[in-house]
């Protein structure tokens, strides 16, 4: 092949013949260690998904469009990549198809892991993030009315109103505890620690006590803190990992799992 022939085919987009040339072909960008989205391979997680549209074919398989990755319609990159931007140029495509979108991908909390580099600015088509501006949105939780239909988190959420009392009064009668707070680590001279014994005093000042597993001598009965949280407590307080717009994570679900009122620091706008 001749060397003009060899410069008219580099930006040529072919596709093999083991596969159909209806579907939309993703390649998930990531190096060997990459955890995230190892889950999602082929054309299930769409239908699984019920998604609206499932002509969709995902892999991290750089070699499966004629070992040419300017075959994909688009490529997906973690931002565990994207944080050492000095070097991560050197593991980029090294070349890249006009009508390629390259997308972003991000669940991390961005006050923790900001991209702060020129290099990446209108280097992604597409981001997908729990943030609600992001082109792809996953928040990390979902809340469904009883018909199954999503009604949050998103930008504008229609709360119903029409409430109806419960009757189940089990949930609540063996509660007799206020609040409390289960802890993963200690922290004992973190700011967060600080503040919770400023609430911890108070509340006693009320006779109401804010109690603290994992972290000194309260220790959840058969290591069960969600039992304990069910079957003692009216609320729980729920420390986000970080305070970020819109980082809601399942943190809260501690709470809402058990029948308790979560109190949560953080972020986020929580009527969202």
């Amino acid at each position: 092949m001749g060397k003009d022939q060899d410069r008219s085919n580099r930006g040529r987009v072919e596709v093999t013949d083991r596969f159909d040339k209806d579907l939309r072909y993703i390649l998930l960008w990531r190096n060997s260690s990459e955890k995230h989205l190892t889950n999602l391979e082929g054309q299930n997680p769409f239908i699984e998904n019920n998604c609206q549209e499932i002509n969709c074919y995902i892999t991290s398989n750089r070699t499966i469009l004629n070992q040419n990755v300017m075959n994909f319609d688009a490529i997906i990159f973690n931002i565990s990549l994207l944080l050492n931007w000095s070097r991560w140029p050197i593991h980029l495509p090294k070349q890249r198809s006009p009508r390629q979108k390259y997308v972003f991908y991000g669940m991390e909390a961005s006050d923790d892991h900001p991209i702060c580099n020129f290099l990446v600015d209108n280097f992604f088509n597409w981001t997908w993030s729990y943030k609600f501006h992001s082109d792809i949105f996953t928040p990390f939780i979902e809340v469904k009315d009883r018909s199954g239909k999503v009604v949050g988190p998103g930008r504008s959420v229609l709360w119903s109103q029409n409430y109806k009392t419960t009757t189940d009064t089990v949930a609540n009668v063996t509660k007799t505890k206020a609040i409390a707070w289960i802890m993963d680590k200690c922290e004992v001279l973190s700011n967060k620690m600080m503040s919770v014994m400023k609430l911890k005093q108070a509340l006693r000042d009320h006779n109401l006590y804010l109690d603290i597993y994992g972290c000194g001598h309260l220790q959840c009965p058969n290591d069960d803190c969600m039992k304990t949280l069910r079957n003692d407590y009216y609320f729980y307080l729920a420390f986000e990992s970080t305070v970020s717009e819109d980082f809601v994570s399942t943190e809260v679900l501690k709470a809402y799992d058990n029948d308790v009122v979560p109190v949560v620091v953080g972020g986020a706008d929580y009527i969202k």
